[in-house]
């Protein structure tokens, strides 16, 4: 059974607290469950609010700006200034970027994600990753970087 579900975030800018709402298609799974989960950072750690109960995902005050994935099984959130994913329950936390990054966003297919990192000109620029992690990730925007090395960051282990 599929049924649309609307995921609410809060997004917080110059002071200023304004709701979004996205609609996307979930499965039995997110339909049984009752309610539609909401995740938000605080204090730098990432949280999943859900049938009134809020779950604390990360272990450490690190962490920032989670996005829900479309079909809320996945979470991609900043650790460290780089982009990260985990299961909606907070297991299976790993790195996806290879650079350091911001405004991570799913792709409708909630199979790539796109974000915003310096590029080679030192100016931000696009960038598109897969959410397995390990690979470099594809220019998007400034084109002429297409061909030059982005600034390290390397990745971080646990």
């Amino acid at each position: 059974m599929t049924t649309n579900i609307t995921i609410k975030r809060t997004l917080v800018l110059a002071g200023l607290t304004a709701a979004a709402g996205v609609t996307a298609l979930a499965g039995a799974t997110a339909a049984s469950a009752g309610t539609t989960p909401t995740v938000y950072a605080s204090h730098g750690a990432v949280y999943l609010k859900q049938n009134g109960h809020t779950t604390r995902l990360t272990a450490d005050e690190v962490s920032r700006q989670p996005v829900l994935s479309p079909d809320g099984t996945q979470i991609a959130y900043l650790h460290n200034e780089t982009v990260w994913v985990m299961n909606a329950d907070g297991t299976g936390q790993h790195q996806v970027s290879d650079r350091a990054g911001r405004n991570p966003a799913w792709d409708a297919g909630g199979v790539r994600l796109t974000y915003t990192a310096t590029s080679c000109t030192g100016a931000p620029g696009t960038f598109r990753t897969g959410t397995s992690g390990g690979a470099a990730s594809e220019v998007l925007a400034r084109s002429a970087c297409v061909s030059q090395d982005a600034p390290p960051a390397g990745y971080i282990t646990g």
